[in-house]
């Protein structure tokens, strides 16, 4: 979308690039492309060679994109450290770096000359491989695999393969020291924060992880353990055949019976049946289950408040056997960006099922944006906020579980009693509970307390606010108003 580019490009570069792209840490999506001499280039031949390649994906229209590149840096990064014998590298070369420019926006060979809406002349002077992605040219998949939402996007990946963004950095070569060392050992496996879901409905729930090919032989077999709160609850003999820095996405036998808050880890050993060379770089990977929130009343309803680009937003609720049950959007846009439309739509949930609220962004940069204010809530018949929030790259959601359809939350909420609503600042809770939690808007939390009769809430700012109160029959939510 160039006109929505246009508008928050200076923004994006004034914030030093804070929206999400390809996460860092992600391994680099592997291409071959030809650039504009009808030389080919494979970039996984260019890491297992050694090389660090640094790759900026550009629009001919973008006046930053423009700026960054003619500051020099990336011509300066090419020919003093680009492979040796290459076109316009110096004889003095380091030899540790490759550079791309990727024109990601379907530029054509004209506006790259300077024609058109270009803002300049990308070729001349230019003495780096410029890779097209025009009609004809090189497939613009290119842009969608690393997950480009802005203009400039300038990558650095390491030779084993993990991608960083690094920004317009104005001494790009500096940056090449931030890359581990090379593989040195025959029997080195590699693992990488845990990623998979964490969130369970009904106790279930399949682990996965990512492993690395660290040594210098192929990697042909690795013994993985899953245990809960210490536990061992699984033993996985993989088996495989990956080179040297290929990875493999493992999905490890299901857990059941989970609870709120137990601790899976995941322990990699063994790799071609003997002691890893190298254990620092394949430490226990663990995480925390995070339970649905239970017992929901049936009926629900999702609001949504769109910002100016309202027609890339949608979202669905669908049940446990993936059939959607309700949905909506796009959304019109907006006339202009700080205006806002809010869009309920309501509906009735089946009792006794696990579902599934999830907002897209076609975009990838969510509804709270700076192009106008955006958020979404799903609240369900009690009164109880299920999701919330705006600010999220391509998807944001959350899981419930529906209680029957008389018997739900509003039991919970008939045992206590939350009053002076609105409040100035104190709140007074009567009842049994153990713990509050407060939600801004957003669902951000602003303030947690323990079982209380009276919480001081003056620190607040006036608003509404959500309170999750856990007791022992689950959680459950209240919504506030602070008015001084």
């Amino acid at each position: 979308m160039k006109t929505k580019l246009l508008i928050a490009i200076v923004a994006l570069f004034t914030f030093n690039n804070a929206q999400a792209q390809l996460p860092n840490g992600s391994v680099a999506p592997d291409f071959t492309l030809t650039d504009l001499n009808g030389t080919s280039h494979n970039l996984y031949s260019l890491l297992d060679n050694g090389y660090t390649v640094f790759i900026d994906f550009s629009a001919i229209w973008c006046p930053p994109c423009w700026s960054y590149h003619t500051s020099g840096a990336l011509e300066d990064l090419y020919m003093n450290h680009g492979p040796a014998g290459m076109p316009n590298v110096s004889p003095n070369t380091t030899d540790d770096v490759m550079v791309f420019f990727i024109e990601g926006d379907g530029g054509t060979l004209s506006e790259l000359q300077g024609g058109g809406n270009s803002q300049g002349d990308w070729i001349t002077g230019t003495p780096y491989p410029i890779l097209p992605t025009y009609s004809g040219s090189n497939p613009a998949q290119v842009t969608q695999d690393y997950q480009i939402g802005y203009w400039p996007t300038v990558y650095q990946i390491c030779p084993d393969r993990i991608v960083t963004e690094c920004g317009q950095a104005a001494s790009p070569y500096s940056l090449v020291s931030s890359c581990p060392a090379p593989a040195s050992n025959d029997n080195d496996a590699r693992t990488f924060a845990y990623s998979g879901e964490t969130l369970t409905c009904e106790g279930d729930l399949i682990p996965e992880i990512m492993i690395q090919n660290y040594g210098l032989v192929n990697l042909t077999s690795l013994s993985i353990e899953v245990s809960v709160n210490g536990n061992v609850m699984s033993t996985t003999p993989w088996t495989g055949n990956l080179a040297t820095y290929a990875t493999d996405n493992i999905t490890l036998p299901a857990l059941t019976a989970l609870a709120s808050n137990d601790v899976v880890a995941i322990n990699t050993t063994y790799p071609n049946g003997t002691v890893d060379a190298d254990p620092s770089n394949n430490p226990v990977a663990s995480f925390n289950v995070q339970m649905a929130t239970q017992n929901t009343h049936v009926d629900v309803t999702v609001q949504i408040v769109t910002d100016a680009y309202g027609s890339e937003t949608t979202w669905d609720i669908k049940d446990a056997n993936g059939a959607t049950v309700l949905s909506g959007g796009p959304y019109a846009n907006l006339s202009a960006a700080g205006t806002t439309t809010e869009t309920p739509v309501s509906g009735t949930l089946s009792t006794q099922t696990c579902h599934t609220f999830t907002i897209y962004d076609s975009y990838g940069d969510g509804i709270d944006a700076g192009y106008g204010v955006g958020s979404f809530t799903i609240t369900d018949g009690s009164g109880s906020v299920l999701a919330s929030g705006g600010q999220f790259t391509d998807v944001d959601g959350a899981a419930f579980k529906t209680g029957n359809a008389t018997v739900g939350i509003n039991d919970v909420i008939s045992n206590l009693s939350i009053y002076p609503n609105p409040v100035i600042d104190v709140l007074t809770i009567e009842g049994n509970y153990t713990s509050v939690d407060v939600l801004d808007i957003l669902g951000n939390l602003v303030l947690s307390s323990k079982a209380t009769k009276n919480i001081n809430v003056s620190s607040l700012a006036d608003g509404v606010y959500m309170l999750n109160i856990k007791t022992e029959n689950g959680i459950t939510s209240k919504k506030i108003t602070i008015t001084k």
